[in-house]
């Protein structure tokens, strides 16, 4: 794990394979910290891919806990498209989704949106409501990124109209 950070990237891009064939859940947060702290570069590249493939519970709870700490503000539009990627749908947490969407840039809503528009159901009334509430403020007070989240408001009312 220590080497996802070393500074030769043959040894980092031995890591990554070590993390593909025997990653677990300890990989992850060692895997994002070496994401973000790396260039744009292929091996940041393959890090995202292999971020965005997890097929493990325990990331969705990682991401959307990562999602809330400043730390990670550099990265949070990719931490949506991690949770995108691994099909999750961030139940109970679609209020913090939505806060994240409508405080970033483009990018940052529109991994927003289409991690929202994945959701097909919603148990929790209280955090759709309040996403709702979110994202109709973030329109209310001409967002520059309304063109996204236009689309997230609609999916998210008409998640609240089913469930009636």
């Amino acid at each position: 794990m220590k080497d996802l950070m070393h500074p030769d990237d043959a040894k980092v891009r031995k890591a990554l394979d070590r993390a593909k064939e025997k990653g677990d859940v300890t990989w992850i947060r060692p895997l994002v910290e070496a994401f973000a702290a790396r260039p744009n570069d292929p091996l940041r590249e393959a890090m995202g891919e292999l971020l965005g493939s997890l097929k493990l519970s325990a990331a969705e709870g990682m991401f959307l806990e990562m999602l809330e700490d400043p730390q990670w503000a550099g990265i949070k539009a990719d931490l949506l498209g991690f949770l995108w990627s691994c099909g999750f749908t961030c139940p109970g947490h679609l209020a913090l989704v939505a806060r994240v969407a409508c405080e970033g840039d483009f990018r940052q809503a529109m991994e927003g949106c289409t991690l929202v528009e994945q959701v097909e159901t919603v148990d929790d009334e209280r955090d759709l409501l309040e996403a709702i509430t979110v994202v109709s403020q973030a329109l209310q007070e001409g967002s520059p990124v309304s063109d996204w989240l236009e689309p997230m408001h609609a999916h998210l009312s008409m998640l609240n109209h089913h469930m009636d």
